[in-house]
Order: C-alpha cells, then sequence, then structure tokens
C-alpha cells in the first residue's frame, strides 16, 4: 500500500521545528504506520517543496495529514494550497486521515467553518465523550483524554459529515457519511510530551496566561499522560490503518 503524508506545515513552520530540537511531526504517523503494516511504502508531501499542480497523488491509495501552526481561515498562499490539495485528494474518493489542521482544511474545503476558539486546549483534550459509533474507536474507552492543542475549533459543521466525538470545549472527531475521510481535532499520533517539548520552546507565550507554577505543572501532567497512556493514545489511527487494508 502506497500512503502519503501531507504536512501542514509551511518552510517556516519547519524551520521551527528544527530550531526547538524537535521532530517534524509527520515522523510519527510514519512510524505508527510502520509498526502497524511493516511493508506499507510512505511518502511524505511539503506543499512548499513541490508543486501542487504537477504532483501526482493518484498514485497514493490513502492520506494521512499532519498538525500545523496556522490559522485555515487566514488569506495566505499556504493555506490556498493547502485547501488545493485536499480538493484534488477527496476528488479520487480515497481513504483520508486529519490530525487537528488536517480536520480544519477538511472541514473549510467541504463548506464548512472553523473559528477562533473560545476556549483553547493546551497540551491535551480531556473528557472526550464518542457520542456516534465508528470503527476507529474500536475498543475505546467511551470517555478519554488525547493530546490536544488547537486555538481554533468547528463552528460549522459541513453537511456531508457526522460528529463522532466531542468535549465541552470542541468537536473532537468527525467523519464524512459516504467517503472514508475521518478527522480528529485532537492529535492521536502525537506523544504528549513531544507537545510539552514544542510548548517549552514557545514558554514565552504560555507564560502570557498562566503563571511559571501552573506551566511546569502542565508540563509534569503531559509527561505522566504519555508514560501511563491510559486510554491507548494511538489506538484509533490503528484502527483506521487497518480498516484501509481491507
Amino acid at each position: 500500500m502506497n500512503l502519503l503524508i501531507i504536512s501542514g506545515m509551511d518552510k517556516n513552520h519547519d524551520n521551527e521545528h528544527v530550531k526547538s530540537n524537535s521532530s517534524y511531526q509527520y515522523s510519527f504517523f510514519e512510524e505508527i504506520i510502520k509498526k502497524q503494516n511493516p511493508l506499507s511504502n510512505i511518502s511524505v508531501y511539503k506543499p512548499y517543496i513541490e508543486d501542487v499542480n504537477k504532483f501526482s497523488f493518484e498514485d497514493y491509495d490513502a492520506f494521512l495529514w499532519t498538525g500545523g501552526l496556522g490559522n485555515i481561515y487566514d488569506d495566505n498562499d499556504h493555506n490556498k494550497n493547502q485547501l488545493k490539495i485536499f480538493d484534488r485528494i477527496a476528488n479520487l474518493e480515497r481513504p483520508i486521515w486529519g490530525s487537528c489542521w488536517g480536520l480544519q482544511v477538511a472541514v473549510t474545503a467541504f463548506g464548512g467553518k472553523i473559528s477562533s476558539s473560545m476556549s483553547p486546549e493546551f497540551g491535551y483534550s480531556e473528557k472526550i465523550k464518542i457520542i456516534k459509533n465508528h470503527f476507529v474507536y474500536k475498543n475505546k474507552k467511551n470517555l478519554f483524554t488525547a493530546p490536544g492543542h488547537h486555538y481554533d475549533s468547528l463552528e460549522t459543521l459541513p453537511k456531508d459529515f457526522d460528529i463522532i466525538s466531542e468535549n465541552n470545549h470542541s468537536i473532537q472527531s468527525i467523519s464524512h457519511k459516504k467517503q472514508n475521510i475521518f478527522c480528529t481535532q485532537y492529535h492521536p499520533e502525537l506523544p504528549y510530551n513531544y507537545i510539552g517539548k514544542l510548548m517549552s520552546y514557545w514558554k514565552r507565550n504560555y507564560l502570557k496566561i498562566m503563571s511559571e507554577n501552573e506551566f511546569e505543572a502542565l508540563l509534569n501532567k503531559l509527561q505522566s499522560f504519555e508514560n501511563e497512556d491510559q486510554f491507548n493514545r494511538e489506538l484509533e489511527l490503528l484502527n483506521w490503518l487497518e480498516n484501509i487494508k481491507l
């Protein structure tokens, strides 16, 4: 199976990961895919390197979309490229997984609306409740916590999608009614402590909204979440990967 990971990052976003001495987010997708199916052929597409109009998306059987650092409602070339890529891929009617930014791209491409959240989530999303049966949540606890970090949230759901899970902060996962498109606002692919490492790099930003002690306590909580893995962090992504093998 040929899988393509779409990076939601532009060149500046990638450079920030390098400066923070952090792995690119797509590398965690690669690790999980190889664990689930070692024979998979995995490629990574970076829109700022390869021309969307010349790239052969049809050569791939399924697609996964990483997180990003922007706001999809902003009018810029990166966002326009991301939406163009999604339109091309969606027209192929092949499986798509989107995490966080990936959800926001999908929602916008299908005519929904993403807006600035009144209740952003830092490091993790808690008390996520599964409200509709879906194969990705097979053997998942009905109420769970997951890695999550976002300032934006889904305001208007596209008519072709169902809400699959949610919490008090936002809609947390959606699924297309006909196509195999599943998106989470949270990040099952990212370790909690990886998000903590990125937060440490941008620490000055968080100290504007919380105290030093609160920030350190949050980092410790993220490390504990990763160590304990109480809610089987990767399960829904593994279920989705297993399904597309069929």
